[in-house]
């Protein structure tokens, strides 16, 4: 079974090819906007290096969220755009679960964090254990940053442009107990994202295409101004 997967959540874009569990490629771009521009040659570019034709995927990954509304709806819009063309299926990935996946040489907590702007930061907890299990320990959710640092059990391995951002204030809590990787190296990566979604279509599990949204966590400001 072949799977694309789609990243777009942070200013990086990145798509990959995962064939029956194995990654094939990937390829990865910064947004020089956004990423309406850039992804669907991204894809091409991707496809045309592997030597697999579109007609060829089985399957669609998608990086969901939490992260850029712009970012999100791009990669989700143009997943549906394929599946429907292919009239193949989807599936929705937690951008912080993808992330925390790239990880496989640390053993203890694992905390991907995302700038959400306003102060804030999209965070969730995991621990990847001696056998190499990466286990979820809370979920994807928007926190102030002291407020994320006072949950965090040490050591940590941080990862994501929070990390670089709040980097000063991770050090005044966590001292050398922290690690934080630097966002140029170690992005969301679109093998990952297919790798996830190659488990989920093997046991036949998929996404609605009709009621499949962006998972924000934190509500748009536009739904904020119409609330108040």
């Amino acid at each position: 079974m072949l799977i694309l997967g789609i990243d777009t959540a942070t200013r990086i874009a990145s798509v990959g090819l995962v064939r029956d569990g194995t990654l094939l490629t990937e390829e990865s771009c910064p947004a020089v906007s956004n990423h309406t521009d850039t992804l669907i040659p991204l894809i091409t570019s991707l496809l045309t290096h592997s030597g697999v034709g579109l007609s060829e995927i089985q399957g669609i990954g998608v990086s969901t969220g939490p992260g850029s509304f712009t970012g999100l709806r791009i990669a989700l819009s143009t997943a549906k755009g394929l599946a429907y063309a292919l009239g193949q299926k989807v599936v929705s990935v937690s951008t912080l679960e993808a992330l925390a996946l790239t990880i496989t040489d640390w053993q203890g907590t694992i905390c991907p964090l995302l700038d959400a702007r306003k102060g804030e930061v999209y965070a969730a907890f995991f621990r990847r254990s001696q056998d190499g299990l990466c286990e979820r320990l809370t979920p994807d959710q928007v926190y102030s940053p002291p407020v994320l640092l006072e949950q965090c059990s040490t050591p940590c391995l941080f990862l994501g442009d929070g990390g670089e951002i709040y980097e000063k204030l991770i050090r005044e809590h966590c001292g050398s107990e922290a690690q934080i990787l630097p966002f140029a190296s170690h992005s969301p990566r679109g093998t990952v994202v297919a790798w996830l979604a190659w488990k989920r279509l093997r046991q036949r599990d998929y996404d609605d295409l009709s009621s499949l949204e962006p998972r924000y966590v934190r509500k748009p400001d536009a739904e904020f101004k119409r609330i108040n």
